[in-house]
């Protein structure tokens, strides 16, 4: 791999990263995974959805919430689906609080949190989901002026502000409600706890043994060049490696100086899924570009020099040479040198591989 603009000293971070065990985000995944699958929000990327698929403890939780939760429940979850309010708030309670990492912990912190505060966290998600203002003068401290604030978001359908102050009517039945639906969540979650906790261990140590084989492909795949500025302004850097987080980059600095990092086990799988969907596509506008099927096609029957090339299919030895340097960063073409001169040749072997990227791809 390549150096990054703002790469990461090894030597450095090995000083100030810890590898650390957070066994209630796994709780946090399952609930987050299973409420957006309800509300079609895992949608838009399919490659997540088939990375997730072929993990069999994943579906076996998703499938056991769907049969066991009950049809209030799913109700209630149902009605909060005009906005991502449960998972912004279950998410901000473990983010925001290092120290909780049991669910009584969870639920003692829950029911002695102040209304107010609660309502910042709604109002805050609500806010960034569907407003266009930068929300500078968002009154988080204040029930009623929360309440105006919405009121008067000139581009909010009718509806959905309904809805949102619906909540705002009723807060202590609304923080009732939302406590419900996770302690229902977890009820059923339970019983995996423990066995998601343990592949979460594993995949640590995957990736602890991948920072020390492959340093810079490690930071690319958790994206440590985007955060850099991040890890290195804090003395304390912590990652946790997700199970029930597939595929997740979360960065969250605090103010004692140290930055906690969440990233999904996934995150290597997808990115290679990523790269091969990129060579694909690579591939297939080759093959629609008129001239360059030409020049293949003439490398099928036998190996070339490119000005012969250039004179047999009358194209120009810059635009050969351009198109040609093309195919040879996406491996297609190979060359050796005979009399002096260099022959290009199709790499059958490569373009096999595409071809079976594409029926992946595609199947």
């Amino acid at each position: 791999m390549g150096n990054f603009k703002n790469r990461v000293d090894y030597f450095e971070l090995k000083k100030r990263l810890k590898f650390v065990n957070r066994p209630l985000f796994e709780f946090c995944g399952a609930f987050v995974n299973y409420l957006n699958s309800s509300y079609g929000l895992n949608q838009n990327d399919p490659k997540i959805n088939k990375l997730c698929s072929k993990q069999p403890l994943f579906n076996e939780i998703m499938s056991t919430f769907d049969k066991e939760l009950s049809p209030f429940v799913k109700e209630e979850i149902a009605a909060f689906s005009f906005s991502n309010i449960l998972q912004g708030v279950l998410k901000a309670f473990f983010f925001d609080y290092q120290n909780i990492n049991t669910f009584d912990a969870l639920m003692k912190k829950y029911d002695s949190y102040p209304i107010e505060d609660l309502f910042d966290y709604i109002g805050g998600c609500f806010i960034n989901e569907y407003s266009q203002s930068n929300c500078e003068d968002w009154p988080g401290n204040d029930l009623e002026r929360m309440k105006k604030y919405i009121e008067n978001i000139p581009e909010l359908d009718k509806d959905i502000k309904n809805k949102i102050l619906t909540l705002y009517n009723y807060p202590h039945e609304t923080k009732m409600r939302i406590k419900h639906i996770i302690s229902s969540m977890y009820t059923v979650f339970k019983r995996y706890e423990n066995t998601a906790i343990e592949q979460s261990k594993k995949q640590q140590k995957r990736y602890a043994n991948l920072m020390e084989i492959d340093y810079d492909y490690f930071c690319h795949i958790l994206k440590f060049d985007d955060i850099s500025d991040a890890i290195q302004q804090n003395e304390h850097v912590e990652l946790y490696i997700s199970y029930m987080f597939t595929v997740s980059y979360f960065c969250k600095e605090y103010d004692d100086g140290s930055v906690f990092l969440l990233n999904g086990f996934l995150c290597d799988e997808y990115f290679a899924a990523k790269n091969e969907e990129r060579s694909v596509e690579n591939f297939l506008s080759i093959l629609g570009d008129q001239d360059s099927l030409k020049i293949l096609m003439c490398y099928t029957k036998r190996p070339y020099y490119l000005l012969e090339l250039s004179r047999e299919i009358n194209i120009a030895p810059a635009k050969l040479r351009m198109i040609n340097k093309r195919f040879q960063d996406a491996d297609l073409v190979d060359y050796e040198y005979t009399a002096g001169r260099r022959y290009y040749y199709l790499n059958k072997e490569q373009i096999e591989k595409y071809f079976d990227l594409c029926k992946r791809l595609f199947s």
